[in-house]
């Protein structure tokens, strides 16, 4: 949205990336500590989060944490998980800004581009609302879709390392 305003003049679009970008990296900071605070007090869940299988599988993966984080800054829900799992590891900030800072960075571009680059549609779209609803809703369903997609990848990854099978009757 932000995007949008900017390309209609209402917002400078450098202000709105420099503030996109301040806001991921506080995000995961935050998230970040709250899986720090989790591994102090040692809780095995955190809200529908099993910490005990992400921290096998990332224990396991040490070296690739920082990959994780990169790649998870484009999958909503999935970037929350990493995040905590990161602190319940204790991951350094110093280790975890070393990723988030460079995926925030293009995480804020993209995003905000892409409703730069929407708001052109907008005025075509304007005349079709039917149109534009459709492309939202196709738009939300591929996201849902790419996220549902990558929490399945992340679950196969971790029961194959864990030797559990995702389709075994604990699982039905």
């Amino acid at each position: 949205m932000a995007g949008v305003l900017s390309h209609k003049g209402y917002l400078d679009i450098f202000d709105v990336i420099v503030i996109a970008f301040v806001g991921a990296v506080l995000h995961d900071l935050f998230y970040w500590s709250i899986g720090k605070k989790l591994a102090k007090t040692h809780r095995k869940k955190f809200w529908l989060i099993n910490l005990e299988k992400i921290y096998a599988f990332l224990e396991k993966r040490r070296f690739n944490s920082g990959l994780y984080i990169f790649i998870s800054k484009f999958a909503w829900n999935l970037n929350r998980v990493i995040l905590v799992a990161s602190g319940y590891l204790k991951l350094s900030a110093k280790e975890l800004l070393r990723y988030s800072i460079p995926a925030s960075f293009i995480w804020a571009v993209v995003f905000v581009s892409a409703g730069y680059v929407f708001a052109f549609e907008t005025d075509i779209l304007k005349k079709d609302l039917k149109t534009a609803a459709l492309f939202v809703a196709g738009f939300l369903v591929l996201l849902i879709l790419f996220e549902n997609y990558l929490r399945k990848l992340l679950e196969r990854l971790i029961a194959r390392k864990n030797g559990n099978n995702l389709n075994g009757p604990e699982n039905v």
